[in-house]
């Protein structure tokens, strides 16, 4: 795997928002590509994928990376980042997971294990494959694209326990100070009731609401949240809004001003400031490049 830092200027032109829920707790792509032009996101959802065959330019704002066969990445919540192909043809799979899935899995023998540590740690930390890691996780790779094409409940069980080896296997390496979450019992379960509120009200909620639907006081809440999620509660919920923004200047015709309101920007210059700094042009010039690409 090759690592080159410091890519500046990542501007997103074609951001993607995954309905997940308890319901249905996974999103998926699996199969070859020959584009070599990046895509880029930014989802809710917490993103591992496998490059199978080939080679794979994943992309964060300051970061970038080459990756090959057997090699993973992980993408936390909200995480601007894109994707090219490299060595052609290129296969992968890659899965995006509702948090609260991973978040609130519990075992009494590894109580403070945190699963969430592989996609909220900073970047050059986050764990990778290398020899045999990286054979075992194409045979994993493999295991997992027959299990999407299967139908059934059982298919999410495997899946789940798929996800769960994988995350082992990169994270053996770490030490058990990394792996520890140190997180209250039931605080995921919390959590989920928080986050359902959250979308119900379409992301307009303070950190203090948010504390006290969990039962706790903001401070608690802000470190138990930021510790878990890898960022704060009010950049989640400004992150969340600015990208429910840009799926509105895409998929409808209302002024900007009136999607603005509507996702809680009553200045438009605030929008304009926020739009540019997460997705590196104005609201204007982001759909007028969607309209051309469309």
């Amino acid at each position: 795997m090759k690592i080159i830092k410091k890519l500046s200027n990542l501007s997103l032109t074609e951001a993607h928002y995954h309905n997940l829920s308890n319901k249905v707790p996974f999103a998926y792509s699996f199969g070859c590509d020959r584009r070599t032009d990046y895509r880029y996101d930014m989802h809710y959802g917490l993103e591992f994928g496998i490059v199978l065959k080939g080679e794979k330019n994943i992309v964060f704002t300051d970061y970038k990376m080459t990756l090959s066969a057997g090699n993973v990445w992980f993408c936390g919540m909200w995480e601007p980042h894109g994707w090219a192909m490299g060595r052609l043809p290129c296969e992968d799979v890659h899965l995006v997971m509702w948090p609260p899935a991973l978040a609130s899995l519990p075992f009494d023998e590894t109580k403070r294990f945190n699963w969430l540590a592989p996609f909220t740690g900073p970047l050059p930390q986050r764990p990778q494959t290398s020899g045999a890691t990286q054979r075992a996780m194409l045979e994993l790779g493999v295991k997992i694209i027959d299990c999407l094409k299967k139908q059934g409940s059982l298919k999410w069980l495997w899946l789940r326990a798929y996800i769960m080896e994988a995350i082992l296997l990169t994270m053996e390496q770490w030490s058990e100070a990394e792996l520890s979450s140190q997180m209250p019992v039931g605080f995921g379960e919390r959590l989920n009731q928080v986050l359902k509120h959250f979308f119900d009200k379409r992301g307009r909620m303070t950190t203090e609401e948010a504390a006290q639907v969990c039962g706790l006081n903001r401070k608690a809440f802000s470190r138990l949240f930021g510790r878990l999620m890898g960022l704060p509660f009010a950049d989640f919920a400004l992150r969340y809004r600015i990208n429910s923004a840009a799926s509105g200047l895409r998929q409808s015709g209302e002024t900007i001003k009136n999607i603005s309101l509507q996702w809680g920007f009553a200045d438009t210059s605030h929008f304009d400031r926020m739009f540019l700094k997460y997705y590196g042009c104005t609201p204007h010039e982001y759909r007028q490049k969607n309209a051309v690409e469309e």
